[in-house]
């Protein structure tokens, strides 16, 4: 089930034109790099930033050039589709 969901986050991702602000394993813009991402940033936080990226914004130590939260609601994400996200970018360790 894990590993659906994962997959289905994927087909998300891509379909959500995720890489155009963020690059997985070479492919997309290096401005977001998403490499690691699941060693460094909580699911509950990963979830937080498909949900509220202003707030996770003012966490951040430097000012990003693109803000997420500026694109984010343009996406409409549904929460089955954020879990599906979610469960994706945690493979990404």
């Amino acid at each position: 089930q894990d590993a659906q969901k994962a997959a289905d986050g994927k087909k998300i991702f891509d379909a959500k034109e995720c890489t155009k602000c963020h690059m997985i394993a070479g492919k997309g813009n290096k401005i977001g790099k998403l490499d690691g991402i699941a060693a460094k940033v909580s699911p509950a936080d990963m979830k937080k930033w498909l949900t509220d990226p202003a707030e996770m914004e003012k966490t951040l130590d430097h000012k990003p050039k693109v803000k997420m939260s500026s694109k984010i609601k343009q996406l409409n994400l549904q929460g089955a589709e954020i879990e599906a996200l979610v469960a994706y970018l945690q493979t990404l360790k």
